[in-house]
């Protein structure tokens, strides 16, 4: 019942502690997403809650998440050092610095890893939500400090709840090491998601894990030929998050704590990025549109080398290409959420669209010449150039003229 002094933060917050309640009892998962809106923890997200919550996700009726075997984490750095042959004999790119080792995770181990990188990307955008939340509610009741605690808890329990889905569908990943590159390099397996995909799919297991394998290595020797990419990336990133904390009071502004005592409106809110989906300006869509270009050539070129070499030495190339273009299409809503939360839309069409430039600007023109896209930023394609790779093949074949042949990789 409503008391006499309410404000809407507070019978908010009471309704989904209510809610929480009478699920707490029977699920730990339950337990901690409601502690999340309870408790707070030194910043704005409480990362240790988050990291437990998206541990019990990653895990929930999940009796198949097999544990790391004996022998498997050798097994993987032998088909890495195979692949990283494979991929300098078909691109021809030599690195220039050392490749990072490869680790086999199981899904707990996946979330510690990546949470720390998340925590260094969403701390200062955190941080900057707070103040202009703290700056909102000094006109407000002196109890509105509760809804600074909803707004964290909400924020926490996300984070956890994302973290914890995308742990059950990775199977493998370069750590680009983004924002701290010094850290990077590294390439991950998370086996239990790989054995599960190999039952769910019926395929062929050490062909799977090496064509999983080829993937992420083509990543690394993409960075470890051309270390500036990294560099460049890391800029894009800084551009792109300065920019977003901009915005953060005047997304403030639009959270309507009416909204909140309606548990469908808050789970619509959650479902669209909830407190931290940001607004794009002119400037920030310049720039989005930059990293989408970047990484849909990142992406298609590693599928792209994934695909000539596996077709050659894979005798289930076909089946598995098939089985993984289904599984793509059918990307968790998880995955599409974290792209909203972060203002990314990176949809399949996109990756899809990297894959598809590179294949027909090799076809054109070889792989010498796709490969000119890493020589220097103003060789990589713009976003409207991925869409239509005779674009950037005009374009590069007047600014390099009779360089092309004579490019030493």
């Amino acid at each position: 019942m409503a008391r006499e002094d309410d404000n809407l933060w507070d019978a908010s917050i009471r309704g989904v502690n209510r809610f929480m309640e009478r699920w707490a009892a029977r699920l730990p998962l339950m337990r901690s997403l409601r502690d999340a809106f309870r408790e707070g923890g030194d910043g704005f997200i409480d990362w240790e809650r988050s990291q437990r919550i998206a541990e019990l996700v990653s895990l929930y009726e999940d009796a198949s998440s097999a544990p790391v075997e004996r022998g498997i984490q050798e097994s993987f750095e032998e088909m890495a050092r195979r692949s990283a042959r494979l991929v300098e004999d078909f691109t021809g790119l030599r690195p220039l610095d050392q490749l990072g080792p490869l680790l086999v995770l199981d899904r707990p181990a996946w979330i510690k890893v990546n949470l720390a990188g998340f925590k260094l990307i969403f701390e200062p955008l955190s941080q900057s939500y707070g103040e202009a939340l703290k700056r909102m509610e000094r006109g407000r009741p002196r109890r509105s400090g509760m809804g600074r605690r909803f707004a964290a808890g909400l924020i926490t329990a996300q984070v956890g709840m994302v973290m914890g889905y995308l742990a059950r569908n990775v199977l493998g990943q370069f750590d680009l090491g983004l924002p701290k590159p010094q850290d990077g390099g590294k390439l991950y397996i998370v086996y239990p998601n790989l054995v599960k995909a190999e039952e769910r799919m019926g395929l062929v297991p050490e062909e799977f894990r090496l064509w999983i394998t080829l993937h992420e290595v083509t990543h690394a020797f993409e960075f470890a030929a051309f270390p500036w990419l990294r560099d460049y990336m890391l800029r894009l990133m800084r551009e792109y998050f300065s920019s977003v904390s901009l915005q953060l009071e005047e997304m403030g502004r639009r959270v309507v704590p009416a909204d909140l005592r309606d548990p469908s409106r808050l789970n619509e809110m959650i479902n669209r990025g909830g407190l931290i989906s940001v607004i794009h300006t002119p400037e920030q869509m310049e720039i989005l549109q930059r990293i989408q270009a970047f990484m849909s050539l990142v992406e298609g070129y590693s599928n792209h080398v994934m695909d000539g070499v596996g077709r050659d030495i894979l005798p289930s190339y076909r089946r598995m290409k098939e089985s993984f273009r289904r599984r793509r299409e059918s990307r968790s809503g998880a995955e599409r959420f974290i792209e909203r939360v972060l203002g990314f839309d990176l949809k399949f069409q996109q990756y899809q669209a990297g894959e598809l430039f590179c294949r027909e600007v090799s076809e054109e023109e070889g792989l010498d010449f796709l490969n000119l896209a890493w020589k220097r930023e103003d060789n990589l394609p713009t976003h409207e150039e991925i869409l239509h790779p005779f674009l950037w093949m005009e374009r590069v074949r007047k600014s390099e003229g009779g360089r092309v042949e004579h490019f030493n990789i």
